[in-house]
């Protein structure tokens, strides 16, 4: 049996398909990784607010 995870962002974001869509739409990898580390704090920031 062999054990698959789920693809890193990096990963995603090397993807040919995925890079022709964000070429298409006119999104570069900065963008999305700069996206995903502010949603990364929010959701960091909101967990600790639950947690107090």
């Amino acid at each position: 049996m062999e054990f698959r995870k789920d693809p890193s962002l990096s990963e995603i974001l090397e993807d040919p398909i995925v890079v022709a869509v964000m070429n298409r739409d006119g999104i570069d990898r900065e963008h999305v990784q700069l996206l995903m580390e502010q949603m990364r704090r929010r959701l960091r920031a909101r967990q600790e607010r639950l947690a107090a």
